[in-house]
Formats: C-alpha cells, sequence, structure tokens
C-alpha cells in the first residue's frame, strides 16, 4: 500500500471517529437537556405550590369560616321563629277566653283535672278547686253538667282551666293553660326547631354563606 493510500485510511478512520465522538456528545447533550428540562420543570411546580398552596388554604379556611357564619345565622334565624311561635302561642293562650273555642277548652280541662284527682284519691267530693273569677259562670255550668259539686275558690288569676287538689291539700293537680304550656315547652320548642328546618332551604343557607364570605 503506497503513502498516500495509506494517509487517505486514516484520514477516513479518522472522520469516522470524530463522527463517532460527535454522534455520542450529541447524545450525552440530549439527555443532559432533557433531564435539564425536568430538573427546571420540577423547580417550576415546587414554586408554584409554594406561592400558590398557601392562597389556596387561606381560601379554603375563609369558606370553611363563612359556612359556620353561615350555618350560626341560620340557627339564630332559626331559633327566632321558635321564640316568635312561642310568643304567638303565649298570646293566643293568654286571649282565649275570647274566642268561641274557649267553653269547649275549659270543660276539657276541668274534666281531666277531676279524673287525675279522682285516680289519686278515688272520691273527690271533699276536694276543692281553685279557679279565676273570669270563669265562674262557665265552670259552674260546666260543673252542673257533669253532676258534681264542688267548693270552688274564685281567687286564681290565670290565662284559663284550674287547679284541682285534696280537703288536705296532699294532692294538687295543676291544669292551668300555663302549666300545660310549661310542661309541653321542652318538646314544642325541638318541635318547632325542626319545623323551621324544613323551611329554611340548604340553598339559604348557600346565599348565606356567599354574602359572609371575603373573597
Amino acid at each position: 500500500m503506497g503513502l498516500s493510500a495509506i494517509l487517505t485510511s486514516i484520514r477516513t478512520l479518522g472522520d469516522s471517529r470524530v463522527e463517532e465522538i460527535k454522534q455520542h456528545a450529541q447524545a450525552q447533550a440530549d439527555e443532559l437537556l432533557a433531564v435539564a428540562r425536568l430538573e427546571a420543570q420540577e423547580i417550576e411546580k415546587q414554586a408554584y405550590l409554594t406561592a400558590v398552596m398557601p392562597a389556596h388554604k387561606e381560601r379554603a379556611r375563609i369558606i370553611h369560616h363563612a359556612r359556620l357564619d353561615a350555618m350560626r345565622f341560620v340557627g339564630n334565624l332559626r331559633e327566632q321563629l321558635v321564640d316568635a311561635a312561642m310568643d304567638q302561642t303565649c298570646d293566643r293562650l293568654g286571649n282565649i277566653r275570647k274566642d268561641t273555642v274557649y267553653p269547649t277548652v275549659l270543660g276539657r280541662l276541668t274534666k281531666e283535672a277531676l279524673a287525675e284527682l279522682q285516680s289519686s284519691l278515688g272520691d273527690i267530693h271533699n276536694a276543692s278547686l281553685d279557679a279565676d273569677p273570669r270563669d265562674q259562670a262557665l265552670l259552674e255550668s260546666i260543673l252542673f253538667d257533669c253532676g258534681i259539686e264542688l267548693k270552688v275558690n274564685y281567687s286564681l288569676s290565670c290565662w284559663g282551666g284550674m287547679i284541682a287538689k285534696s280537703d288536705d291539700g296532699r294532692v294538687v293537680v295543676i291544669n292551668t293553660l300555663e302549666a300545660r304550656l310549661e310542661r309541653a315547652t321542652p318538646y314544642l320548642r325541638p318541635y318547632l326547631a325542626a319545623l323551621f328546618e324544613k323551611e329554611i332551604p340548604v340553598s339559604q343557607l348557600e346565599q348565606v354563606s356567599e354574602k359572609v364570605k371575603v373573597n
């Protein structure tokens, strides 16, 4: 092989080796660039989370407190409705003597009181009643219709009803409208609250939440 051929062969091998080195270097460069891009994306993601997550947490906290405020608002509204209903009940009972239904109501209260007293005493002929003087004529008529003669003391002041008691005062049946309402209140208030809760839709809670929420 002549010198020229040897030089040409060396040059060809050199060019091939250079190309191989260039391709390897390019592959390494591409790999490094890909890793760098991933690292840059991760850094960008972490930076975004660092900046944005506190805002998301603060927003969630504000919404949570807004919902609590809305629930308290609705709860207070429900209590106000219950109080208003109880006040109306008191007004209604306080003026029930003006209602045409009162004779029936007093008759029922009288019979209930006497029946309870009789169940305890057996004999109620020596019992007595305390009643409001405004009910004297009506109560005398009720007792007459029941065929019962009892001593009645008209010294009581109440919305309606009476107090029946044994002659020795050991058995007392308080059957006034005030007492009936007082005994019913622990059951009546939860009932009214549940009733009004059905009348306050969830959509109203959401509206209230939006009103009190700080954006």
